[in-house]
This record gives C-alpha cells, sequence and structure tokens, in this order.
C-alpha cells in the first residue's frame, strides 16, 4: 500500500448522518463524532511531514489507530477502512531501511481492516488484506488466523478449489504446531473448515472422514454439548449423501445417548428436530420420536421466553425518554422495535410448529395416536396466530 492509493480521510467526509442502528459507541453519537473530529485534526497537523517531525515515534499511526475506532463505532466502515490504509501506509514510512520493524503493528491494523471490509461485503479487497498479511512475519497463531481468514474469504467468492487447498495447508501447519489443548481444538476447527471445502467441491465422503475427526473432539468436552451435536448432525448428514445411512443413524443415536447424561439446552433446539426427521427418514420411528419430544420441549421453552420477551418490550414506557431525538424518530424506532420482537416470537413457534408436526408424524408410525392429536392440535393453534403484519395493522 503506497500513500498514492490511499484515499485520506477528510473534515468534510465526516458531516455525514450517524445511522443509530448501526452505531456501536457506548456513550452519545454527537460524543463520539467530536472526538472523531478532535482526532483528525491531530492526524491532519502530522500529514506530508516526514516521521522526524512526529511528535513521537508511531504517533501518526497511533493517531490513525484512534481515528478508526472513532469511525468504525460511528459505523462509518468505508472511512475507517481508509483510515486503516492510511494507517499501514505510515507504518511504511517508519520501516524504510528497517526490515521487519513494526510487523506486529501492521499485523494488527491489516486486521482491523480486514474486519471493516467483511463489515462493507468487500471480499475481494478483504482476500487482498489477508494475503499481505501472510507476507509479514509473525505468531504462529496470528499466521493461522490469516489462513482461517483465506479460507473463508476464498469461499465466499465462490473459489472453492483455492479454499481446499487453504484449509489443507492450515491443517498441515496446525500439525507442525507444538501446544496442547489449544492445538487440537484449533486443529479441529481447522479440520471443520476442511471438510465444508470437501464438500463444497463435491467430495462428499472426504468430507464426512474429516467431520467424524471433528465429532470425536467436540464429544470429549461435556461443556461443548451443542457443538457436538451439531457437528454430529452436519456428520449425519453427508453420510446419508455418501451412502452410509447405517452409519448416520447410529452416529445419531450415540450422540442422544451422550447428550442425555448433560444439561439440556436451548441453542440445540433445531438440532434435536433435524435428529428427529433424518431418523424418521432412516426407518426409525422410535429414536426419531425421542429426539422429536426433546426438540419440542426446547422450543416450546425458547417460544415462551420469545413471548415473555415481547410481552416486556409492548410494556416499558420509556421508549420516548430520550431527548436527543425528535418524537417521529422515536415512534419509527418504537414501531421497529416492536416489530422485531413479533418477528422473534412467530419465529420461534413456526419452529416450534414444525417440531409438532414431525413429532406427530413419527407417533403415528408408532401408533401412537392420541399423542399425535395432541402434537397436531397445538401446532394448529399456533399456525392461527397473526402475522407479524396482521398484528402490527391491528395494533
Amino acid at each position: 500500500m503506497t500513500e498514492q492509493n490511499v484515499e485520506l480521510v477528510r473534515r468534510g467526509m465526516l458531516k455525514r448522518p450517524v445511522d443509530s442502528r448501526r452505531y456501536r459507541g457506548l456513550v452519545r453519537e454527537d460524543k463520539t463524532l467530536g472526538w472523531a473530529v478532535a482526532a483528525l485534526d491531530t492526524v491532519e497537523q502530522m500529514r506530508g511531514k516526514p516521521p522526524e517531525a512526529w511528535p513521537t515515534t508511531t504517533a501518526l499511526p497511533d493517531a490513525l489507530a484512534k481515528l478508526a475506532d472513532l469511525l468504525t463505532e460511528l459505523g462509518w466502515d468505508d472511512l475507517a477502512a481508509a483510515t486503516r490504509r492510511e494507517q499501514v501506509t505510515a507504518y511504511g514510512q517508519l520501516r524504510v531501511g528497517r526490515r521487519g520493524a513494526f510487523s506486529e503493528d501492521i499485523a494488527r491494523a491489516l486486521t482491523a481492516l480486514r474486519g471493516n471490509l467483511m463489515d462493507l461485503e468487500r471480499h475481494e479487497e478483504a482476500l487482498e488484506v489477508v494475503v499481505e498479511q501472510l507476507r509479514l512475519p509473525g505468531t504462529a497463531e496470528s499466521v493461522q488466523e490469516a489462513l482461517d481468514w483465506r479460507t473463508v474469504l476464498l469461499a465466499r467468492l465462490g473459489r472453492h478449489e483455492e479454499a481446499l487447498d487453504s484449509a489443507a495447508e492450515a491443517i498441515r501447519r496446525q500439525r507442525k504446531r507444538r501446544g496442547g489443548a489449544s492445538k487440537a481444538l484449533e486443529l479441529s476447527h481447522a479440520r471443520e473448515a476442511y471438510a465444508k471445502q470437501l464438500d463444497a467441491v463435491g467430495r462428499v465422503a472426504e468430507a464426512a472422514e474429516a467431520t467424524a475427526e471433528v465429532a470425536a473432539y467436540w464429544r470429549e468436552h461435556p461443556d461443548s454439548t451443542v457443538k457436538y451435536l451439531a457437528t454430529v448432525d452436519q456428520l449425519s448428514d453427508r453420510l446419508v449423501r455418501s451412502g452410509r445411512a447405517e452409519e448416520a443413524a447410529a452416529r445419531i443415536t450415540e450422540a442422544i445417548r451422550v447428550a442425555r447424561h448433560r444439561q439440556p439446552q436451548l441453542e440445540s433446539a433445531r438440532i434435536w428436530h433435524n435428529f428427529g426427521v433424518r431418523l424418521l427418514e432412516l426407518g426409525l420411528p422410535g429414536d426419531a420420536a425421542d429426539a422429536g419430544r426433546q426438540a419440542v420441549t426446547l422450543l416450546r421453552e425458547r417460544a415462551q421466553l420469545a413471548q415473555a420477551s415481547h410481552r416486556k418490550t409492548e410494556e416499558a414506557d420509556d421508549w420516548d425518554d430520550d431527548h436527543r431525538y425528535a418524537q417521529w424518530y422515536l415512534l419509527e424506532r418504537r414501531r421497529e422495535e416492536l416489530e422485531s420482537s413479533l418477528a422473534n416470537v412467530r419465529r420461534t413457534e413456526r419452529a416450534l410448529g414444525d417440531a409438532l408436526r414431525s413429532l406427530s408424524a413419527c407417533l403415528r408410525r408408532l401408533n401412537l395416536v392420541d399423542e399425535a392429536a395432541a402434537a397436531d392440535a397445538e401446532a394448529a393453534a399456533l399456525a392461527r396466530r397473526p402475522s407479524e403484519k396482521e398484528a402490527t395493522d391491528r395494533d
């Protein structure tokens, strides 16, 4: 990155309105904006001057880092990205004749730049940044992180064969690293990424083998039950698609046995639903019903929590107390908040309805007609709830 191809943020660029939905700061937006203007003033006092004219060795890149952080808080990722690029250029001035100097500082700036670019969905540019990071000397951890992001970005750009090569390289590097628990965890993440890319290029059987290794890792960690179940869900799908249906069923029933001895978690509700659907398709209605009952229990609790949260949102009476904003804006924000809350309720209810209908199908296969009818009735009652738009129009 040279100074010639870096857009410089100017005072006039900070006169745009702040979108409160994208604002990430912890104080009032006007305060953050004021700090950003002051930080830009500090930057402009040093722009165009040689490093020896800066107050301290890293005064300009430090000031640019502060400005970029504030611009990110304001939700202006495009301006933050331009500032990060200028920061990297400033470090480049300091590196003249000092090979390898400030590599860690540049790596941190590039990591932040990648984040801004990804928030902007400028994935091609983000990939270029990651490639630049990989040219820098760095720790094993920083190199591994850059490799992981290279894989992710290549996949998002649809370059799956390259992403597969990148994931394979990440595994090779992880195997060479020393370390205990942290190495095992990172290796598991690398295998997961590798399996995903194998699947993307149609090598499903190999993807299943890699996923099995990941599942074996998570099985040994009782505090990661949701991750274990999610991996088995993915594994069973890949086994079915590679013609190994019996093994898929065995993997699911094993996971169910393991999970029964652990604390149930609401986050696993949809996974239990998936298990029930897949087991029924594989001709195991009894096991499918067990999984389906667990799914319904967890999803019913999630729906109740969402309903309680929505009632609390409806009852809140301080939504118009913020004197920084006009009444019309507060009304609009209130409407959006209520719509979002109600949409969450309806999503959880739809998921519960789906689980109830799937459970009913399992129960009918087992000739448990009364229990199936009760599940159908509950699902039908949920389906009669008004849609988000209907509820809003009625209100």
